[in-house]
């Protein structure tokens, strides 16, 4: 993963995008992360459009590394997919 750049991946026709985000930036070595994302349409404008995509967030900065806090990411963006999101969160109507 490269700093403070957005990972995209690909499941069940959506797109899951995550940003590993530490918890200071600039940031010395051991500092946990926490992540943002969402998932969307493929194609869809989901920069402008809140319609076209299911947000998500894990604020708190408590999992070890970026590449932790990604897997968790798409972990969480496939459990919206999959209408499992422990919150409730899916895709209906994207």
């Amino acid at each position: 993963m490269a700093e403070g750049q957005e990972r995209f991946d690909e499941y069940n026709g959506f797109t899951i995008r995550v940003l590993a985000i530490a918890e200071y930036s600039p940031h010395p070595p051991n500092i946990p992360f926490g992540y943002t994302g969402y998932v969307a349409r493929p194609g869809a404008d989901a920069r402008y459009a809140s319609a076209q995509r299911v947000s998500f967030a894990h604020p708190i900065a408590d999992l070890l590394t970026a590449e932790a806090a990604e897997q968790a990411g798409f972990a969480e963006g496939r459990s919206i997919i999959d209408g499992m999101h422990p919150d409730g969160l899916n895709t209906e109507g994207l």
